[in-house]
């Protein structure tokens, strides 16, 4: 029988003389039939590297029970201890625990791996949730068949950075239960320390399980998706992969993205040029759909190779306005070979693993690291603290939907880059949602100062024309203010008016600027919940058959329904989904309150054809991928052309299938002759004639908009 004292296992292990992966953690899981583990940070990428040696568990159907810890704050803590929203906290966990192994990936070999212990029944997971910080005391108990126990406790955790030479400096000191004076003495606290852990009776700190049903979630997915490896060759040769990839994770430019062969295009070819030209800044103005992100990234990896040829550094970094668009680029560096830290969720998710990866860049120990971050996390103290260390000539920034870098408090937070390189359809504001700035346009002074001027364009009719995008045919909807609507336009008209006369006349005070922001809100509230709307929305809905609903978009009105009284119980986007599902629809909202996990699951039912339709307000405008759709009802939309044009170009990306998209634009129509009326057309005019000029039925069109009044010379 082979056990652990065939090893030559030392006390003590430390990098720099010792390889604590190779020289002792791999060997003594090849010899193990049970392994305990309590670590504060945890990564599956390291499983992944010792399946070798935990295949030898599944064989011997051995167990690995797995302690990660999980902060809480004090009052959090407190109100666990008397078991208040401790259920929720548990299904979050198990959750993020359930989405990161079930997530479709390039790298899902390795977290398979991670499922198949799961799966199998060889791993059991709980979460350590101590008060005023991470769990982080860091405790390994072996055990092989022959009852032989080798304890370790020391810095390094559970992480490649934690257990390869070649990265952070850590030790680890090693006892041994056949060196019994020494076990004694030392060891033996610690395998009654991690019982006493398991069970839950440390003091301060609360230990709760994985919800069953998150184990068998995970068993489910992989044996209906056909996953599960069928022996230990076939799992040894996926670790061959895992660990290739692991270590050979430059960026490269891939020959092929899903089925089809990648090439980059000529306007994405000519906005690097022009971009390397003005000393690698600019701004890329390209239509919404046209490739912003992979033609940055293919940038991106063209700097690296050049960088690397003369043997420099580069890092990467991509900030994004929010989650969604961030998990969304992580996935697409991932296409060229890019694995970026994800620097968003909780602060104890990222820092210490992104701290290190910093500290080993700034080493020189690597050529290349990567990382998206979200503006709110890019602002913050510790991430700052961190990017401000990395050498400005060697990092390059990509600000993806830039024209939110132009805010004061977002635009002094972005890092000293040689390399800029912002991105954006609509990068300057050239309208305000209501009314024609008074103000002068300082966010677009901070984004030139940053990142440059615009230095390409590509615009909406470049990419129908040349097939990137996909045409599209335009409706327009004509809805008219009721008589109640139409009196309060006109008095919150008169009221913006005479605030931007006063302006004209000398300035504004403090009250007048908050008074003009308040009326500016109220009239786009009552144009976007216009009583008409969903009259007519109700009718043109109820009389469509089932297999025209699929793959359908309706964008609502922010808030609740503007009225003279200004009470009102249901949102405007609650109604709206009334109406439909009172017709049959299938629909689901997708709002900013919708987790991550729901997010990816509802754009999962809504490529399926599972739901009918989604209905949303704002969280579509910017970034986030729906190329299923083929059909859009616009029934609130502003002034403000970025809005209009990033809604259109979301509607247009291509997909399988889809030959012509159709978009419904409700517009608000006045009853009455007025100036505000005027202007109201004028308002609307704007975006009807944009979107008929490119329309594939732009001609039948025309006199519609002749007919109510809505070309450009409405007010002459």
């Amino acid at each position: 029988m082979v056990n652990f004292k065939e090893l030559n296992i030392k006390p003590v292990y430390r990098t720099g003389t010792d390889d604590l992966y190779n020289d002792f953690y791999k060997p003594v899981l090849t010899y193990s039939s049970s392994y305990d583990r309590a670590v504060g940070y945890f990564s599956s990428e390291l499983l992944a590297m010792s399946i070798k040696g935990l295949s030898r568990l599944i064989q011997s159907n051995g167990k690995m029970r797995l302690i990660i810890g999980h902060p809480l704050d004090k009052d959090e803590f407190e109100a666990v201890q008397h078991g208040h929203f401790l259920k929720e906290l548990v299904n979050n966990l198990a959750g993020k625990l359930e989405r990161m192994l079930m997530e479709e990936s390039e790298e899902l070999k390795r977290l398979e791996l991670l499922a198949l212990l799961i799966a199998n029944g060889n791993l059991e997971v709980k979460f350590a949730l101590r008060k005023a910080g991470m769990y982080h005391e860091k405790i390994g108990i072996f055990r092989d068949e022959a009852d032989n126990s080798i304890v370790y406790q020391g810095s390094a955790n559970e992480t490649p950075h934690g257990m390869i030479a070649s990265l952070n400096a850590e030790s680890i000191s090693v006892f041994k239960s056949w060196d019994e004076q020494v076990f004694e003495a030392y060891g033996r606290a610690y395998v009654e320390g991690f019982d006493k852990l398991w069970q839950n009776q440390e003091i301060n700190t609360i230990t709760v399980d994985v919800p069953s049903e998150t184990y068998q979630k995970i068993a489910n997915g992989l044996k209906d998706s056909g996953k599960l490896f069928t022996g230990l060759a076939e799992i040894e040769d996926a670790v061959e992969i895992s660990e290739s990839n692991l270590q050979n994770s430059q960026p490269y430019i891939p020959d092929v993205i899903g089925s089809r062969a990648f090439k980059i295009y000529a306007h994405q070819r000519n906005a690097l040029a022009s971009w390397k030209s003005n000393s690698f800044k600019g701004i890329l103005k390209l239509a919404t759909g046209s490739g912003k992100t992979i033609t940055s990234i293919y940038g991106a990896v063209k700097i690296y190779e050049a960088k690397k040829a003369q043997k420099q550094q580069l890092f990467l970094l991509v900030a994004v306005p929010y989650i969604e668009l961030a998990t969304q680029w992580v996935a697409n560096l991932r296409l060229f070979g890019i694995n970026a830290y994800e620097c968003f969720d909780s602060k104890h998710s990222w820092y210490e693993s992104f701290k290190n990866k910093v500290s080993y860049f700034n080493a020189g120990a690597d050529d290349f690291c990567a990382a998206v971050v979200v503006n709110r996390t890019l602002t913050s103290r510790h991430f700052q603290s961190l990017v401000s260390t990395i050498d400005p000539n060697s990092l390059m920034v990509i600000g993806d939907e830039c024209h939110n870098h132009g805010s004061k408090n977002v635009n002094d937070c972005l890092p000293k880059a040689y390399y800029r390189m912002g991105l954006s359809a609509t990068p300057f504001r050239s309208d305000e949602d209501e009314v024609d700035s008074p103000f002068p346009n300082e966010a677009k002074e901070r984004l030139i100062t940053y990142y440059g001027e615009i230095v390409a364009t590509y615009d909406l009719s470049d990419a129908i024309n040349d097939g990137v995008l996909t045409p599209y045919q335009y409706n327009i909807i004509p809805i008219y203010l009721t008589l109640g609507e139409q009196e309060l336009y006109e008095e919150l008209s008169n009221k913006i008016t005479k605030i931007v006369l006063k302006l004209r006349g000398g300035g504004l005070t403090k009250q007048d600027r908050e008074n003009l922001t308040i009326f500016c809100g109220q009239r786009s509230r009552l144009l976007g919940s216009a009583q008409n709307k969903l009259v007519k929305l109700k009718e043109l809905t109820s009389t469509i058959q089932d297999k025209d609903k699929k793959h359908t978009l309706f964008y609502a009105g922010e808030g609740k329904p503007f009225s003279e009284s200004d009470v009102q119980d249901k949102s405007i986007i609650d109604q709206v989904s009334k109406v439909l599902n009172e017709n049959g629809w299938r629909t689901s909202q997708f709002t900013g309150n919708v987790s991550k996990a729901e997010r990816k699951s509802l754009m999962n039912a809504f490529k399926d054809k599972t739901l009918d339709a989604l209905v949303a307000m704002k969280v579509l405008d910017e970034g986030i991928d729906v190329p299923a759709c083929k059909v859009a009802y616009i029934l609130a939309s502003t002034r403000n052309p970025r809005q209009y044009i990033q809604r259109r170009g979301r509607i247009l990306r291509k997909s399988e299938g889809k030959t012509l998209a159709v978009i419904n634009d409700f517009v608000v129509l006045p009853i009455m002759d007025s100036l505000a009326s005027k202007n109201l057309k004028l308002a609307e005019a704007e975006r009807i004639n944009d979107f008929a000029l490119l329309a594939e039925n732009k001609q039948e069109i025309e006199h519609l908009i002749e007919e109510h009044g809505l070309s450009y010379d409405v007010n002459t």
